[in-house]
């Protein structure tokens, strides 16, 4: 591997895409949940919907390559 390599290896580790991770989440899911909550009975958030639709999932990937970087580092140690 190149040095360029080795220097995202180091910087993006599994506590960086773990914080990148809850990080999305929340932004997908707390904007509709509080809306839930505070807003009115008879709204219709559709955007607040689509940006939860979109964010979850890749704060739910980004999550999974968090727990194999994590996984693998310790496999590598042993």
């Amino acid at each position: 591997m190149s040095g360029f390599e080795h220097g995202l290896i180091r910087r993006f580790t599994a506590a960086a895409f773990a914080k990148a991770g809850f990080v999305l989440l929340a932004i997908g899911a707390l904007p509709i949940l509080l809306y839930a909550w505070l807003g009115p009975a008879d709204g219709n958030p559709i955007g607040l919907g689509l940006l939860m639709v979109v964010l979850v999932p890749v704060g739910f990937l980004l999550l999974g390559i968090a727990a194999l970087r994590w996984l693998l580092a310790k496999l590598q140690q042993d």
